[in-house]
């Protein structure tokens, strides 16, 4: 018996990092540095919105409404998205868009 354990045993990471967070959501996509740095997309990973407060975490980072993540100002942050101003647009980030469809 002592001899299967340690066979299990040693077939896992020694250090952790290959595991994934079965709890994060799944990115959609990647942001990759366009010119000068900036970043060409965004990527919605979570929310929190309470009475008395709202964040967004976007390509990773924590943000509230009127803060900048990677070039883009956050202008909304709702429930299932939030609305973003970069380059002179607004874009929507949705936090599960091929999970969550909206009523018609």
């Amino acid at each position: 018996m002592l001899l299967t354990l340690c066979a299990t045993l040693a077939g896992l990471p020694a250090n952790g990092s290959t595991l994934i967070d079965p709890t994060r959501p799944a990115r959609t996509h990647r942001f990759s540095p366009g010119p000068g740095g900036a970043h060409s997309g965004w990527t919605l990973d979570s929310t929190l919105v309470a009475p008395d407060r709202r964040v967004a975490v976007i390509n990773g980072k924590r943000a509230s409404e009127g803060e900048s993540v990677d070039g883009a100002r956050v202008i909304e942050i709702h429930k299932l998205d939030v609305l973003i101003r970069a380059d002179g647009k607004r874009m929507t980030l949705q936090l599960l868009p091929d999970i969550v469809k909206k009523q018609p």
